[in-house]
């Protein structure tokens, strides 16, 4: 499936990305008893990229509301598992700050889309520190968040590109974000398999 994620092009590629993450989704089920919340993120990540990849138009609000939801849930898991304040606190007030930042920089371009992916990514962010805070216990979801935010990181900026900042065409940046190669998902589905990995009671 991974191959020809990087390989095709329409229906072939919407069918074959989308059941790349269902099938992450039905492989952590197995570990429902000892990760729920994780289990729950995964389905909302299911529910995002529906309506990311396979609705017609593509309905990137929900999308974004959907990968919050995934992103809150692990952020849970995370603090649920070990109890830090400091952690916590600092969570609230990079999404606060986040979220002002997005009001001060977009003005007029400002709208739901915006300030809802902009608390996500906070999160997101967020949820790797933490992982890596607590240590080895948590090294595949350290990972799964490094690589999550790569990807995440190549889509918002051609997201921004198409009419929230402006980025000159032939720079470098255009050029990679526009690189014709599926960069994002390079990134996107090994997060998304070592999150259902993270799942397993036995590692």
């Amino acid at each position: 499936l991974y191959y020809f994620i990087l390989t095709t092009g329409g229906q072939a590629l919407v069918v074959t990305s989308y059941l790349a993450i269902v099938l992450c989704f039905l492989f952590a089920l197995q570990g429902i008893r000892y990760n729920p919340l994780m289990v729950a993120g995964l389905a909302c990540t299911v529910g995002a990229d529906f309506c990311l990849v396979v609705c017609d138009p593509i309905q990137r609000l929900w999308g974004m509301v959907f990968f919050l939801g995934a992103q809150t849930l692990y952020a849970i898991h995370l603090h649920r598992k070990q109890k830090n304040t400091i952690l916590l606190v600092i969570r609230v007030v990079l999404t606060a700050i986040a979220a002002l930042v997005s009001v001060l920089v977009l003005k007029e371009n400002l709208d739901a889309l915006a300030v809802i992916s902009v608390c996500y990514y906070a999160n997101l962010i967020m949820n790797m520190v933490t992982a890596f805070v607590w240590g080895r216990k948590y090294t595949l979801l350290a990972i799964a968040f490094v690589l999550f935010i790569l990807c995440d990181t190549i889509i918002g900026l051609k997201v921004a590109a198409g009419g929230y900042l402006p980025i000159a065409e032939g720079s470098v940046l255009h050029n990679l974000i526009f690189s014709g190669f599926n960069t994002a998902w390079l990134f996107y589905l090994p997060s998304q398999v070592l999150i259902a990995l993270s799942t397993l009671k036995n590692k």
